[in-house]
């Protein structure tokens, strides 16, 4: 049977409805003793109807994991493509680090409503209200699908799209069209 005039000349559109409709999986492992997973499974799929289809095509789950094992940063997100997003836990607020933040780091976290206290033995970030739950969901989640559009658009699902600099530098902005699209509602 031939394909429609419109199937045959544009399926973009017809594949991305087709695949809208498909909800992303959301799961959720037990954070460890002395860490919380901020923005939870409701959350995240509350996010994702807010934005629709165009933020979750092409996504095949979202996971809200342990932090890696050798971590000892910040970790807060990842991309697994293809289109994996993993939202790691975080220990419960406040946090205690070891020495001082970066300038940019103290400002990231701040911008997302965090208080922090630089003093001699380390940093201290305290997370008032529902600040921590935005911060995953935005500086965390939205971010990482911000990579992902990216990854996506290229058609480019195991090489990198663009430099490392220039990848994070676009995630950050999508991330912040996010919060501000957010905030806005």
């Amino acid at each position: 049977m031939p394909l429609s005039r419109s199937l045959h000349t544009d399926p973009y559109p017809i594949r991305a409805a087709r695949r809208a409709g498909v909800p992303v999986r959301v799961r959720r492992c037990p954070p460890r003793p002395g860490f919380t997973h901020p923005a939870g499974p409701a959350d995240v799929v509350r996010v994702l109807s807010f934005f629709g289809a165009a933020v979750t095509y092409g996504l095949r789950a979202i996971e809200l994991r342990q932090r890696p094992a050798a971590d000892t940063g910040l970790a807060v997100a990842a991309l697994r493509v293809p289109g994996i997003v993993l939202l790691f836990e975080q220990p419960v607020s406040p946090w205690v680090l070891p020495g001082r933040l970066t300038d940019g780091t103290a400002a990231r976290l701040e911008r997302a409503g965090a208080r922090v206290t630089g003093g001699q033995a380390g940093t201290r970030v305290d997370w008032p209200g529902d600040t921590l739950r935005d911060f995953m969901l935005f500086d965390g989640l939205m971010h990482e699908i911000g990579h992902h559009m990216i990854q996506h658009a290229a058609r480019k699902y195991r090489a990198p799209a663009m430099r490392t600099a220039d990848h994070e530098r676009r995630a950050d902005a999508y991330a912040m069209r996010a919060r501000h699209a957010w905030a806005a509602r």
